[in-house]
């Protein structure tokens, strides 16, 4: 077998792997026997590339461990999966007919009014991961395993030992040090004007003080409830491809599914199933603002993934860094907060004074989303480091969520997140490419001004930063400037 060769198999059996994982996701027909297979043949196609080929690609060896790590313990990520929509099951209250469960649980809580029932289900929940803790441990155990088996090689190729932040950090192009100082700035920075905000919010939504159950994915939609009339009419899909067509976006290669099944993955989600021909979008109605926040985001990741060029190398298409991966859902998604581009939208609900109301509560979720993603950023990072047992990073992400946020939050409320007890890392991505996504914001309207949606020009500029893959230059538009993003949400200097 030569290197192409190795590529081309291992791009085959990632699209087979990731096509029956998109069906799992969206809730309908799959078989999880072929993907736990497909696991194991992935695995040994990486282990005869770090066997073979370990001084071809530096994406490539940590990316191949990566899938060794993942697909040693697919089973066991199956069946938290399935237990999750199984066994963590409310058995006081139901939603839409059926029990409330793990993956409709966010629908409840954006529609349910009275305090009390969100409040019962969140404790019974948090009561129920006892029920998947056991699986979770033993397998982040194993990928801890899987890492230290390939230290020695990485010592002799890298020049560093490799465990599962070590290989984060290389494919980030970041220093342990300089991550941690970068999540722990823009967590300091801006926890005081987040409390406050939540104080605010709070006593406007709800005419109290904040509890550990009004949580960030709680006030993602309901923040929106007095502004939702504005956005009911909507169509999330049709606006987002009206909008993308005005700057010659092609979608031919988008698929969109927004059925509301009842094992469908909570969370809206992106599959690059085939780079760049086969790109899925899926999710379900939450709440209206919402839905067409979040269809913007995965459509932003859609549009990435069907920008690459396919000339590009398999590692190119394929390893793309996590905090690259991010940036453009985040640069769509700012649009949902852009002045001009909502005055666009086909409404009669809307005014000024509405707008400005817009951009003030999604400047309270960015406060949430920054202390949120600090608090769990901080704790994955600590507990791969620490080596702790589900325990020790409970304890420990219910002292960063105090610290953070100002909340006391059951610590076990990790293991009902949607990627903190499934990733090995990521999480550190999502405030890397917020930062990134508003310099890329920046750098599009200082060169097609505020209405850049519009012009042709704008989406080919977008297209071109997008089209070398993993290789593209971060450093057109990103100099990972905190403080400019941060004055943009609060007076912070």
């Amino acid at each position: 077998m030569n290197f192409k060769q190795w590529c081309k198999l291992d791009e085959m059996l990632y699209v087979c792997q990731t096509d029956e994982e998109c069906k799992q996701y969206a809730g309908i027909d799959h078989n999880e026997e072929l993907i736990v297979q497909l696991a194991e043949m992935r695995r040994l196609n990486s282990k005869t590339y770090i066997e073979l080929f370990t001084n071809q690609d530096e994406s490539l060896f940590l990316g191949a461990v990566e899938d060794i790590a993942y697909s040693k313990t697919k089973a066991q990520e199956l069946e938290i999966h399935r237990l999750r929509n199984t066994d963590i099951v409310s058995n006081k209250h139901m939603f839409s007919g059926v029990p409330v469960n793990w993956s409709n649980w966010r629908q409840f809580n954006s529609l349910e009014k009275e305090d009390l029932k969100r409040k019962e289900v969140f404790d019974e929940f948090i009561e129920m991961t006892k029920k998947i803790s056991s699986i979770v441990e033993s397998r982040f155990s194993k990928i801890n395993q899987t890492y230290d088996e390939y230290s020695e090689v990485a010592q002799s190729n890298l020049g560093c030992s490799l465990t599962p932040v070590s290989a984060y950090m290389i494919n980030e192009n970041f220093k342990r040090d300089a991550l941690v100082e970068f999540v722990e700035s823009l967590g300091e920075r801006a926890k005081i004007p987040f409390r406050k905000a939540l104080l605010d919010a709070s006593k406007e939504l709800l005419n109290r003080d904040p509890e550990y159950y009004d949580d960030f994915y709680f006030f993602r939609n309901r923040i929106y409830s007095d502004i939702e009339e504005a956005f009911s009419y909507l169509d999330p899909v049709e606006e987002v491809k009206r909008t993308l067509k005005l700057m010659n976006f092609n979608l031919s290669n988008i698929q969109f599914d927004t059925e509301n099944r009842k094992d469908k993955y909570p969370s809206p989600i992106c599959f690059f199933v085939e780079i760049p021909f086969d790109v899925r979008v899926l999710y379900k109605r939450e709440s209206p603002y919402f839905d067409f926040q979040g269809c913007l985001h995965e459509t932003g990741h859609a549009i990435h993934a069907s920008s690459i060029d396919n000339s590009c190398s398999y590692s190119d298409k394929y390893r793309i860094s996590m905090g690259v991966a991010e940036i453009f859902s985040m640069f769509l998604e700012r649009l949902s907060r852009n002045p001009s581009y909502l005055n666009s939208l086909r409404s009669d609900a809307k005014s000024d004074i509405q707008i400005d109301r817009i951009i003030a509560k999604n400047n309270f979720m960015d406060l949430y989303f920054i202390t949120f993603y600090t608090a769990n950023s901080l704790m994955k990072i600590e507990y791969w480091e620490r080596r702790l047992d589900n325990d020790g990073a409970s304890d420990l992400y219910s002292r960063l969520m105090r610290n953070y946020l100002g909340i006391d939050m059951p610590g076990e409320y990790w293991l009902l997140h949607h990627i903190l007890p499934e990733a090995i890392m990521y999480i550190p991505s999502y405030l890397i490419a917020a930062v990134r996504a508003f310099e890329l914001e920046r750098y599009i309207i200082d060169k097609f001004g505020e209405t850049w949606w519009k012009e042709k020009d704008a989406g080919e500029e977008i297209r071109k930063i997008m089209n070398p893959g993993a290789k593209l230059d971060i450093s057109i538009f990103s100099r990972l400037d905190t403080g400019s993003y941060l004055k943009d949400l609060c007076a912070i200097h």
